[in-house]
């Protein structure tokens, strides 16, 4: 998660890597002419390497959870959506560009935003089958099984700033629980039970305590 960060409009808000990372940098070059068509083009583009992207990082690690890939594509896609409807609250870096683009495109008259939700609205369910598509047709790929993935059809609705904060509060409520039971793994004693001076005393266990002590406070102050 990255936090404290310029051109977010929300204050002490902190932005999920996924979104950071999203992959919209084409958006900027829509070409002239036939801006809206080539706009379309360019999210398809978008989304297309968007979802491989995805795929690898859960591939690298080793750990693909279906539910939890289908659940970041369904969150991709809501955060597409903002940015493409005005809502985005991210407006730093290739964000602030895009967005500029977007309001070359569509203008800034009083019009603009309802003029860009409906062309989010008349597309988006090609938008989604493109995000599905380039990952479904991999079928088996090592220990990696694609199932079937649901669009959240109510997740879009929900506000940004919202569902970030589920976001953040579900990866803590999943990570917690495995570190402390790795923490206790190494540093229990024989007997079974956990004793706090080792913590100070030998070095694995030590390490891992001042791991996990460091991801306590990162959290707490996000």
């Amino acid at each position: 998660w990255y936090c404290n960060l310029n051109g977010v409009q929300e204050q002490d808000i902190c932005i999920p890597d996924r979104r950071a990372q999203m992959c919209i940098n084409n958006l900027v070059n829509v070409k002239s002419g036939n801006e809206k068509n080539d706009l379309k083009e360019q999210v398809l583009l978008s989304l297309n390497t968007e979802s491989q992207l995805l795929f690898n990082k859960w591939k690298k690690h080793n750990s693909f959870n279906n539910e939890e890939f289908c659940n970041d594509l369904n969150r991709d896609y809501a955060d597409f959506g903002n940015l493409i409807k005005g809502t985005d609250i991210v407006a730093h870096g290739n964000s602030k560009e895009v967005e500029d683009k977007l309001k070359q495109i569509f203008g800034e008259n009083e019009n603009a935003k309802s003029d860009r939700e409906k062309w989010w609205n008349d597309n988006k369910e090609e938008f989604w089958n493109k995000l599905l598509s380039s990952v479904k047709g991999k079928g088996k790929e090592g220990n990696v099984e694609i199932k079937e993935c649901t669009k959240d059809a109510t997740l879009e609705e929900i506000p940004q700033f919202q569902r970030w904060v589920q976001e953040w509060g579900k990866e803590y409520g999943e990570e917690r629980p495995k570190k402390l039971q790795n923490l206790e793994g190494i540093c229990k004693e024989k007997n079974g039970l956990l004793n706090e001076n080792r913590c100070n005393n030998e070095h694995e266990c030590k390490r891992t305590c001042t791991a996990y002590e460091s991801w306590i406070i990162l959290k707490k102050e996000q």
